[in-house]
């Protein structure tokens, strides 16, 4: 597509349901929280854990998503992570809030993603979906900044929005 001019070599796309969505540009409170996640989860995750920024995730042959973070065990490559095999897929949204709470949800939930956030950086609350089941989640709650919160499959990893983001 690169060499048909349909799209530039670096265009930031995933591709849904056989269709390719273009990635929204990342304003700079979406790039403050990311980084901020991103010092948490590697001062405090497991040393068989390993931190995917912005990786691939291959879902189906016509479904590849890109989240802004992930946790899995090292055991896997990137390329052979199911959705059940995640520790924890974070989402940091601003523009991209409906289509993160909506479309993305449904298809992780599909897929078995156990610990869904959505770190919502224009509200500051942190929307945590667990417990997937066709196309949804049953669990869903919203933390606002000073809640704390625990991941589902590491409990000891907590953090607080407000003591990251201030």
């Amino acid at each position: 597509m690169v060499e048909a001019g349909v799209m530039e070599e670096d265009e930031n796309v995933e591709l849904i349901e056989g269709e390719l969505v273009l990635m929204a540009s990342k304003k700079n409170d979406h790039e403050i929280a990311k980084s901020a996640l991103i010092e948490w989860l590697v001062k405090g995750m497991a040393k068989d854990q390993r931190l995917g920024v912005e990786t691939t995730l291959y879902l189906a042959e016509m479904l590849f998503v890109e989240p802004d973070l992930m946790l899995y065990p090292k055991a896997f490559k990137p390329q052979d992570l199911s959705g059940g095999d995640l520790t924890l897929l974070i989402e940091v949204s601003d523009d991209t809030l409906s289509r993160d709470l909506g479309l993305k949800a449904r298809i992780y939930a599909d897929y078995g993603v156990r610990d869904y956030w959505v770190v919502d950086v224009e509200k500051r609350r942190v929307i945590v979906h667990r417990d997937p089941s066709d196309e949804r989640f049953r669990s869903v709650q919203t933390y606002a900044a000073d809640a704390e919160i625990a991941l589902l499959l590491a409990p000891d990893l907590r953090m607080r929005l407000a003591d990251l983001l201030d």
